[in-house]
């Protein structure tokens, strides 16, 4: 070895051989993300007869509250809390699920020929067109969903307002489990859906 002439040892490759160790470890600690959605519930009393002649109904906006109308699931806790749930987050915006599950119950309710899916053709007769306002629509920390809404339906040759009908659904979920909790949400909007059923 010549002198003056410092060995520099590889010590510095060990940080770089550790770090998709330490990687790996980090990512093995962090929690799964679960996605849910709204499906279709049978009506709680049969479906509904309509020999209606007019025109058919479609689902048009579903209006949520800002605190609502996020992809993560949100729960209403004790007092004034509320509990956004990161790990527990919607398939998709609520406020598309809602319309098209809402769409679907619908037509188990009516049938298919009164009620239209979104994106649908117009008729040459028009359509009917639903607006949903909601207020709340959440579980809370006991279990119980509330589904809080202002619904009404336009003719296409009414000119005035429309008469407007307020609902207010509470469905026990048994639990504040995530997954009990959206499959309850998906009971509340079929009970809307019956409370629609029933008017129109």
């Amino acid at each position: 070895m010549k002198r003056g002439v410092a060995v520099v040892r590889p010590i510095h490759r060990l940080p770089i051989l550790l770090l998709p160790i330490l990687v790996l470890s980090a990512c093995g600690g962090s929690p799964k993300t679960h996605f849910h959605t709204l499906v279709t519930e049978p009506p709680q009393h049969g479906s509904v007869a309509s020999d209606r002649s007019g025109p058919p109904i479609q689902v048009g906006d579903v209006d949520l509250p800002g605190a609502l109308d996020r992809q993560a699931l949100v729960m209403r806790g004790p007092g004034t809390t509320v509990n956004v749930l990161s790990v527990d987050r919607w398939v998709a915006p609520l406020d598309g699920l809602m319309r098209h599950t809402l769409t679907d119950d619908l037509r188990q309710r009516l049938g298919d020929a009164q009620v239209l899916a979104p994106g649908d053709p117009t008729p040459p007769g028009g359509v009917r067109t639903l607006v949903v306002n909601v207020q709340e629509f959440s579980g809370d920390s006991q279990g119980e969903v509330r589904l809080v809404a202002d619904w009404a339906i336009g003719r296409p040759d009414q000119r005035g307002g429309t008469r407007s009908h307020h609902v207010d659904v509470r469905v026990n979920a048994g639990s504040a489990n995530p997954d009990a909790v959206t499959a309850a949400m998906s009971q509340a909007v079929g009970r809307l859906a019956d409370d629609i059923a029933a008017r129109v």
